[in-house]
């Protein structure tokens, strides 16, 4: 079985909502973020791919680290995932604008996360941790 080694975002706005991308040709939702190259520390590859995708330029203080999970990649038979997951807070949602192989941005809310098919990573380990930090807002 392959492995992909993945920095991901918990990325929220100021209200609480999550963004998430939907790649090019691909059915399924997933946090911004990407494969970590073999130079990189997970920190490093999630601050060139939110900037490659989004374009937010996010440094290194701004980012939490929230922990690891391994799950199937959905867009990559036979294929592990092992996600390196950081939360990250914008003020402004309207700075992350859709780019490179990104076809499409959604900002998640409680009413509305049900209506996306969601990839593995996110489903498993960012949805139920942000749902709480949702909720506990209110």
């Amino acid at each position: 079985m392959n492995q992909i080694y993945f920095a991901g975002a918990m990325l929220t706005d100021a209200e609480g909502h999550l963004l998430v991308v939907r790649k090019k040709g691909s059915l399924f939702y997933m946090m911004p973020g990407g494969k970590i190259e073999k130079t990189e520390s997970p920190v490093q590859a999630l601050i060139r791919e939110l900037q490659e995708e989004v374009g937010i330029a996010a440094e290194e203080h701004d980012l939490q680290f929230l922990g690891t999970h391994q799950t199937e990649a959905v867009n990559e038979q036979k294929t592990q995932i092992k996600g390196y997951v950081y939360a990250l807070a914008i003020t402004e949602k309207e700075i992350a604008k859709a780019q490179a192989e990104i076809e499409e941005i959604v900002w998640l809310t409680p009413h509305n996360y049900k209506q996306y098919k969601m990839a593995h990573l996110l489903e498993e380990y960012v949805l139920p941790r942000w749902l709480l930090k949702f909720t506990s807002r209110k």
